[in-house]
């Protein structure tokens, strides 16, 4: 007898699953690691976007600096917009890689945090506004000049036959990326004039 009543009492203790305690403490380790494993993952998305986007605001940069070089150093003519003219405009007379020298006009503007770009075959109107620039092709956006001595500083500088490019390009909430170059025509003199007159 003494047998079967702890047989059973064995079986009903087997059977007894977790208590109340138990099953909270469970619940509140599980809620723990929850909370642990998407604060990791939280953070490793931030990182990645973090990442992306400081990519992404370097390589517009570089487009706009490359686009800005090239056309510099095979510049005969450069010119520039006066100090704070909106938009910022840099303008040259270049020539082509091709074999056959093909000379052209090239304008770059710097308005409302966008850079952009045109070519022409004959001459760029000097006086531009926010509106017609809208229509030249966009090498980057989220760009916003330099701040020097609380000042905006120009995007584009001409000194001579040297051009300066500064500006800093947004990451979004991240630490901006700046892009600083310096190009100089590396044309000689003698190529100065002809065909297209691009500006005076």
């Amino acid at each position: 007898m003494k047998k079967l009543i702890s047989t059973l009492a064995e079986r009903r203790s087997t059977e007894a699953g977790f208590t109340l305690v138990e099953l909270l403490i469970y619940s509140v380790l599980s809620v723990v690691v929850l909370l642990i494993v998407g604060g990791i993952l939280i953070n490793s998305l931030r990182v990645e976007r973090s990442v992306r986007e400081a990519s992404q605001a370097s390589s517009a940069g570089q487009l706009v600096a490359s686009s800005v070089s090239l056309g510099v150093r095979n510049a005969s003519g450069i010119w520039q917009s006066a100090p704070g003219v909106v938009p910022q405009i840099l303008m040259v007379r270049t020539v082509g890689s091709a074999e056959t020298p093909n000379w052209r006009c090239q304008a770059w503007s710097y308005d409302n945090g966008e850079v952009r770009t045109k070519y022409s075959t004959g001459a760029i109107s000097m006086i531009q506004t926010s509106t017609s620039v809208k229509s030249w092709m966009i090498l980057a956006e989220g760009a916003q000049p330099l701040i020097v001595a609380a000042v905006p500083a120009p995007v584009f500088t001409v000194a001579g036959r040297r051009v300066d490019l500064a500006l800093d390009m947004s990451t979004g909430a991240g630490r901006p990326v700046l892009i600083s170059t310096s190009s100089v025509s590396r044309q000689p003199t003698t190529s100065i004039g002809g065909l297209p007159t691009c500006f005076p």
